[in-house]
């Protein structure tokens, strides 16, 4: 008995020596644990104006630098411990993994695995995202501060309509399943400055990248390559594009689409005869819509790159850049739509239309079914016939120069034009001095003799705006500019021109 109470009387002083260490390693590892977050929050603690982001929910959570994130996680003793996890993300789940130093180079690499991902894409491309089965970014460091790697995004493969279509093409395209790009980034302001290469890569993986449920890549047989050059300021700034893309297309060529059955195609707009190529409407159409329509094979290079640039400037779509193959395209086929799917769409007929129809063919298209906005009852005033006659009562063939270059000049924006017809009897007078400016192949008076007279008619409405606003001032902050006609000397001050 005396045995059983002195071993009771141990394990309980054992027992308590036991609950008294695990309370002092508990302790202990709780101050070392706030210890570390401690440290870990002022080595994170980012600087004023640095890109930074936030780690954790609630009372923990912590403010943390981007770049010294990146700059721990390329740490080596850091990479391990992150091999093979996987986070939740905006962009889909993330896989980390490591590639140790000298297997692709002399500083091991960080992989971030993405699969599937959405990536963000500027407001000015059309879209605000793009999905892609993978993608996968290598981060390697390059030197203190700057960094490299590769960047990966993997294309859906030849679908079964494209494998009956083209069956010679099936093992050149399963080796073409990826896009690859190098990209450099150097540390500047709150993150980082970064540039992006991709070589030339067949034209038929990018479009399978950016619009890979367009329904013609099943038919359509498309050469050339395209390589992008890519600036980036990494975080986006508040203010101003924070990107820059340079693309370089080499051979672009489409055929298979069966554009040459365009040729035959009835047309809701009404028959317009042919017109000549000298004719005032036709070079007035080209001077407003396409002025290298001679000179491209579909897609202007020069004119891309600009809507690239005004598009990145206003960080929304404000110029469409498209050609008049490209326009023709969108009326016959592609829709309105101002997405990147539909400008892919519009892109591959218009290549497909300059060389199954060619020039000519294309002009006498464009203007037998160019819309020219709506008439009071509010139907569609479509082909230039129709719009002579609406707007002006006579025959496309019979349009004097000012009322071709007024045609020309409501291309751009049909509806918004139409409507101020309605309004006041004319359109927009700068677009349509600029139009008269850019037409080409006509005698130097008569441009001057348009000009001035456009000059005239600008400055009689000044006046008679001028005299309506003194007529009507104690009303003139509510009363809507009176309704004007079309000038009624229009035909007569035309006569001089010819």
């Amino acid at each position: 008995m005396s045995t059983t109470i002195d071993d009771l009387a141990v394990r309980s002083r054992l027992g308590r020596r036991i609950v008294r260490l695990l309370l002092i390693a508990g302790a202990s590892l709780a101050v070392l644990l706030l210890a570390l977050w401690a440290v870990l929050r002022v080595a994170l603690l980012p600087q004023t104006g640095e890109w930074a982001t936030t780690l954790g929910r609630g009372p923990l959570a912590v403010r943390a630098s981007v770049p010294q994130l990146v700059w721990l996680a390329t740490t080596p003793w850091v990479g391990e411990r992150l091999d093979g996890l996987t986070l939740p993300s905006r962009l889909g789940p993330l896989r980390l993994g490591r590639v140790p130093a000298g297997v692709e180079g002399d500083a091991p690499v960080l992989t971030v695995h993405c699969e599937p991902c959405t990536l963000p894409l500027p407001p000015a491309l059309g879209q605000p995202t793009l999905r892609v089965p993978a993608a996968q970014l290598a981060i390697s460091r390059d030197g203190m501060q700057h960094l490299k790697g590769a960047l990966l995004l993997g294309v859906e493969g030849p679908d079964e309509g494209l494998r009956q279509a083209q069956p010679e093409r099936e093992t050149d395209r399963s080796r073409r399943t990826v896009i690859s790009a190098r990209w450099q980034a150097r540390r500047a302001g709150p993150g980082w400055q970064a540039t992006v290469d991709w070589p030339a890569t067949p034209a038929r993986d990018w479009l399978a990248l950016l619009a890979p449920g367009l329904p013609e890549l099943a038919v359509a047989h498309v050469e050339g390559t395209v390589a992008l050059h890519a600036d980036l300021t990494l975080p986006p700034p508040a203010e101003g594009p924070g990107w820059r893309l340079v693309p370089r297309i080499e051979g672009l060529a489409v055929s298979g689409l069966g554009t040459e059955s365009w040729a035959r195609a009835q047309t809701s707009c009404g028959r317009t005869p042919p017109l000549p190529a000298r004719h005032w409407l036709t070079r007035a159409v080209l001077a407003a819509e396409d002025q290298r329509f001679y000179e491209h094979t579909g897609y202007d290079p020069e004119e891309l790159a600009a809507s690239l640039q005004a598009n990145r400037q206003a960080g929304a779509i404000r110029r469409g850049g498209s050609t008049l193959s490209q326009q023709l395209a969108k009326l016959m086929v592609a829709g309105g739509e101002r997405q990147l799917e539909r400008k892919l769409r519009e892109l591959l007929y218009a290549l497909d239309a300059e060389q199954s129809l060619g020039k000519g063919r294309i002009l006498q298209l464009y203007l037998a079914n160019a819309p020219w906005g709506v008439d009071a009852q509010g139907r569609l005033v479509c082909g230039a016939e129709a719009a002579a006659r609406h707007y002006f009562g006579t025959s496309a063939r019979r349009l004097t120069p000012r009322q071709a270059v007024t045609l020309a000049a409501m291309l751009h924006n049909p509806q918004l034009e139409a409507t101020r017809w309605q309004a006041r009897g004319s359109v927009d007078p700068a677009r349509l001095r600029w139009v008269v400016g850019q037409v080409r192949g006509v005698p130097a008076r008569q441009r001057r003799a348009l000009v001035a007279q456009l000059e005239e008619e600008a400055t009689q409405q000044e006046a008679d705006t001028a005299l309506a606003r003194a007529e009507s001032a104690p009303a003139a902050a509510s009363a809507p500019e009176p309704e004007r006609a079309p000038p009624a000397l229009l035909a007569s001050q035309d006569a001089r021109l010819r």
